[in-house]
């Protein structure tokens, strides 16, 4: 708003880089504000640039998801895995078969969340796989060793044999390594999606 001096003339407002809150100037105010913003951020994972898109990769294309390097091989669908996995009554299995080279140097499981699945009805995104195993020996929730790959399959229930996908879009989960703000633990956490992959699916039901 404008005011009237003693005069009778009009005096203009303050300009914002003039105006002050609490004896500071506002600019002040809103830069502080800013970095507490970007600090909080930066703590629980950073702002999602919504103009960032998932890179898109053909299966067989080896992608970098910072702890490991991994491979979608082929993805089938199948009656039963006994003794490993079962489906429930009418259903199937949803196999997906990666190659997994841990690039840490320390041996860890394969995580359950490594892999997505996006786009199959009865299986949410968030879903984690019934299972996975080390192809070469069966061996569930297989130790992955530094710089030795293994061909690892993920598993999933289909609620239904009759309705089985003939293509699946797969997301590959990345992690980052770093110091957690709570205790300060390096550690591996996941941070985004390093790619999605389409795959077509073989049916090995018949």
């Amino acid at each position: 708003m404008q005011g009237e001096t003693g005069n009778g003339e009009r005096e203009d407002p303050p300009a914002l880089q003039d105006l002050q809150v609490r004896g500071r100037p506002v600019r002040t105010w809103v830069a502080g504000a800013g970095v507490v913003l970007l600090a909080i951020s930066a703590a629980f994972g950073g702002l999602a640039k919504a103009e960032e898109e998932t890179p898109r990769v053909d299966a067989g294309t080896a992608v970098d998801a910072g702890q490991f390097e991994v491979t979608i091989q082929r993805v089938t669908v199948v009656t039963d895995l006994k003794p490993l996995f079962s489906p429930d009554e009418g259903g199937a299995l949803l196999g997906v078969v990666t190659k997994l080279e841990l690039t840490d140097k320390t041996g860890t499981t394969a995580p359950t969340d490594l892999i997505r699945v996006l786009d199959v009805p009865g299986i949410k995104p968030t879903d984690a796989p019934l299972g996975t195993t080390n192809l070469r020996d069966q061996t569930q929730s297989p130790v992955l060793t530094p710089g030795f790959g293994e061909d690892v399959a993920y598993i999933w229930k289909l609620p239904k044999a009759t309705e089985l996908p003939r293509q699946v879009t797969l997301g590959i989960q990345h992690y980052t390594f770093g110091e957690s703000v709570l205790d300060h633990h390096e550690k591996w956490t996941k941070d985004r999606l390093a790619a999605e992959t389409t795959v077509a699916v073989k049916d090995n039901t018949k």
